[in-house]
């Protein structure tokens, strides 16, 4: 059994789908009761519980021999729940820890990046202390960040960053198709592995390229970072998500962000998914016409 964290979040529950079709058994976890609703894509189990609880991470453990670890987003404390995680696992005599973080978490800057760090440090030193056999995966950007039937419905992409800065990208179908190959092969022990896809592109280009596909006329908008974040309530309270969410944007706005995409072409034995391939199934997924 494969304990997959923060399961019912955006990238959680699209790599629970795809790991479900390569015939895993998953049990989900995560604090948003809506992961029992994974049951009906396959998941095994779900089980509903807060990271921070030594309990409930020792519930979601028991039973299991692997982990695929996701982090949740942009909270104060997501590297001592990492932590915990991690020395719970090496307890219970987790047989493989798998760890989800991010491409270049060595970006000072990038608060989350930072978090991820400190957590990706716990894993390797549990790994040599306690002999846990782990992989750390580091995914780009997410191409599903570009949501395909919202530009159609609304002939616009909005961004909180600088339209014309570039940045690499990766398929989340990729991730968990590497995912897949590292929970259920001997010879990723110990290793760190780079997830970036062939694009490099600005906000104006994915726009430019979904016209091109389509035929449509839609527009790229560059809006104020304050605008995204009030769309999430816990801005009302959380100071560190909106110095969160205002330092992706000015380091995105200052620099983009940039991969390469070797590493992940050579695990998954073919070229990675490009940006036109992935609107092109969003437009099919999604029967847009």
């Amino acid at each position: 059994m494969i304990l997959v964290t923060a399961a019912a979040g955006g990238v959680g529950r699209q790599m629970v789908t795809q790991l479900v079709k390569h015939g895993l058994d998953i049990r989900a976890f995560d604090i948003n009761p809506k992961v029992e609703e994974l049951k009906e894509l396959g998941v095994a189990e779900t089980i509903v519980g807060d990271g921070r609880s030594v309990d409930d991470v020792k519930k979601a453990l028991d039973g299991c021999d692997k982990v695929l670890y996701i982090p949740p987003m942009f909270i104060y404390d997501e590297a001592e729940i990492a932590k915990r995680f991690v020395n719970e696992a090496v307890n219970a005599g987790i047989q493989q820890f798998v760890m989800m973080t991010v491409t270049h978490p060595n970006m000072s800057t990038l608060p989350q990046h930072t978090q991820k760090l400190k957590a990706e440090e716990q894993l390797v030193y549990k790994g040599l202390s306690d002999h846990l056999n782990y992989t750390i995966l580091q995914p780009m950007h997410y191409m599903h960040n570009f949501s395909v039937p919202m530009v159609w419905s609304t002939n616009a992409y909005q961004c909180f960053y600088t339209k014309t800065t570039k940045l690499s990208y990766v398929d989340v179908v990729d991730v968990a198709e590497v995912a897949a190959k590292v929970l259920t092969e001997t010879t990723h022990a110990n290793a760190t592995y780079e997830l970036v896809g062939t694009d490099f592109l600005s906000p104006d280009d994915m726009v430019e390229k979904f016209n091109q596909l389509t035929g449509r006329e839609a527009v790229c908008q560059q809006i104020p970072v304050e605008t995204i974040i009030n769309y999430f309530p816990t801005a009302k309270y959380d100071s560190y998500f909106v110095k969160t969410f205002q330092e992706l944007s000015k380091t995105y706005g200052d620099y983009g962000i940039a991969g390469n995409a070797n590493v992940l072409t050579w695990l998954l034995g073919r070229q990675p998914t490009t940006f036109d391939e992935y609107i092109k199934r969003e437009i099919a997924a999604n029967q847009l016409s």
